[in-house]
């Protein structure tokens, strides 16, 4: 598992927070150029309509505005869903479970469970990026792993402020727009406990072949392109190394996130869904599920504007 991009919102909310505490000096990416394509699919039936947006959690500036298709559905929509209202959390009570979680206590250390080469490599993570060795040694692999994937993303410029689903939450909570949370932060929680050391080790030893900074400036780009085949490539390789938690952490999510808006579908309010991009794409993923379901899902093709 080489990155932790499909994470849920609330957990990674939780270390993005923390993350941002160490991260100093960011550069903003460089702007990409304008898109022609979009994460961002109509799903018709019958006689309704419902709009699928791929999400990035943590973005930047560069990827705003957004395009007037994207605004006009949502604008005709009554309500938006998402994974979890970030807007509605308490951030700071977030950032102490994490930490409650996240941590060994006692004489137990993340050193315990992985080899001498994984320290070297997380040791010198810590140095590079200004987070303390000692908070890296206290903390369980899933907190270790995440910090990895996030840390680096928030270095070069990406914000969990300037995220697609948080920029849409903050929109209807000005528009009085429903807000229709799909899971639940115990749920986001319980999934990412779930990465082990070995997982954590695949996950180091990855980033040590690949900038994980540029990683996150190819992520970014592959969203404002509207590249789904790249981005169904980001997922599967970070599910290569971890069936199991791939199947709990992303199929099984999809074909809830899936019901929830066919739910939409059948009922007599319009739904705007943003969630993760990497739950839209691939044979696995809600758009083509909602396909197979007998759903009209087409591409929202996206002007010069």
């Amino acid at each position: 598992m080489r990155r932790m991009a499909a994470l849920g919102s609330l957990v990674l909310a939780g270390l993005a927070a923390c993350a941002q505490l160490v991260a100093q000096g960011a550069a903003a990416a460089p702007a990409p150029a304008p898109a022609k394509k979009a994460m961002f699919w109509k799903v018709s039936s019958a006689d309704k309509v419902a709009w699928l947006l791929g999400s990035i959690h943590l973005g930047s500036k560069s990827m705003y505005p957004l395009p007037k298709e994207m605004e006009d559905a949502f604008e005709r929509s009554t309500a938006l869903l998402v994974e979890i209202d970030i807007n509605h959390v308490d951030m700071r009570k977030m950032q102490m479970l994490v930490f409650q979680t996240g941590l060994y206590g006692g004489d137990e250390t993340l050193w315990d469970h992985v080899s001498p080469e994984t320290r070297q490599r997380l040791e010198a993570f810590c140095e590079k990026y200004g987070l303390p060795a000692m908070a890296m040694l206290k903390m369980k692999p899933w907190a270790a792993a995440m910090m990895v994937s996030t840390l680096p993303l928030i270095k070069s410029g990406m914000e969990m402020n300037l995220g697609i689903d948080k920029y849409f939450l903050d929109k209807a909570e000005k528009s009085n727009k429903r807000v229709v949370e799909i899971e639940s932060a115990d749920e986001q929680m319980k999934l990412v406990s779930g990465i082990t050391a070995e997982m954590l080790e695949k996950s180091v030893t990855a980033s040590a072949q690949q900038d994980p900074e540029e990683y996150g400036k190819r992520l970014q780009q592959a969203w404002m392109s509207g590249d789904a085949g790249q981005m169904e490539k980001f997922i599967q390789e970070q599910t290569s190394d971890a069936v199991e938690f791939a199947k709990a952490m992303v199929e099984d999510r999809n074909l809830h996130m899936a019901d929830v808006a066919e739910q939409f579908l059948k009922g007599k309010e319009q739904a705007f869904v943003v969630v993760g991009a990497g739950h839209m794409v691939g044979p696995g993923g809600v758009v083509r599920i909602l396909e197979k379901r007998g759903y009209k899902v087409e591409p929202v093709a996206i002007g010069s504007h």
